[in-house]
């Protein structure tokens, strides 16, 4: 297990520093870490999925959720913040103006502490692929039916996010859809997604860890890398149209507009 555990580790820091690399010679774009993170997570599920050593059926219905996860939100990152020539995510050039000459080598170890973040939110789920039974059950499916929600969900708040930006002036904020009952309908169905994983695994024994992972992740969206930064970059680029609707709108959960 241990050695399981060491190999996964360095899959996933030698997959970061090899794109810490690509960024530093070649795109120059840091949200590249971005990317790399959401490949990280599948690829520790595919990994344990196949060398964990419990039913092979339900291991890789948890890791194809994954996948399924990884390839839909990593083609929306790379199609609005990696595509050639694009300009980089405002988040990482206030770092660059934070960190200085620094930034490289801070940018290294910020990508090798994206590595081991994947691997403890994937790790927790090492019960359900160590579950030796073939047998799905209500935990499994109401995993499933979360984990469909929140992929949906996610989805079209990325699809009506991008319609917007492509129509609007600037200085406009989204409230289309989704985003008129909430300020940030894609983390609130990303969380319900994790949330999906975590029930999946319940059913295993000492698939309770499992919940450590969504826990987490609501922690950063509400308090962390989440929430937090993306509303200080909206305030500097929308002014007092963003301020107006942070008064009215719900934060995460969608919800009815306050007058």
């Amino acid at each position: 297990m241990i050695g399981l555990f060491v190999t996964g580790l360095g899959i996933c820091c030698a997959w970061m520093g090899l794109l810490w690399l690509v960024q530093r010679l070649f795109t120059g774009n840091a949200a590249l870490v971005d990317l790399g993170w959401t490949v990280s997570v599948p690829m520790l599920h595919l990994y344990f999925a196949c060398f964990a050593g419990g039913d092979r059926l339900r291991g890789l219905l948890l890791a194809t959720m994954t996948c399924i996860w990884g390839l839909r939100l990593g083609g929306h990152l790379f199609w609005t913040r990696l595509r050639p020539g694009m300009e980089e995510e405002g988040r990482y050039q206030k770092l660059r103006e934070e960190w200085g000459s620094g930034f490289q080598l801070k940018l290294f170890w910020f990508y090798q502490a994206q590595a081991l973040a994947a691997f403890l939110l994937v790790v927790v789920f090492w019960p359900c692929y160590r579950d030796a039974r073939s047998e799905l059950g209500l935990y499994e499916l109401l995993g499933s039916l979360l984990f469909s929600i929140g992929l949906a969900g996610g989805s079209l708040a990325d699809a009506q996010l991008s319609a917007f930006k492509k129509r609007a002036a600037k200085g406009e904020v989204c409230q289309d859809g989704l985003w008129f009952y909430s300020r940030h309908p894609n983390y609130f169905f990303e969380t319900v997604l994790w949330f999906g994983w975590a029930a999946f695994a319940l059913s295993s024994p000492g698939g309770c860890w499992a919940m450590l992972a969504p826990l987490t992740i609501l922690h950063l969206v509400l308090h962390v890398t989440g929430i937090p930064p993306t509303e200080q970059q909206s305030l500097r680029s929308k002014g007092e149209a963003y301020r107006e609707y942070q008064r009215t709108t719900s934060a995460f959960f969608p919800w009815f507009k306050r007058r």
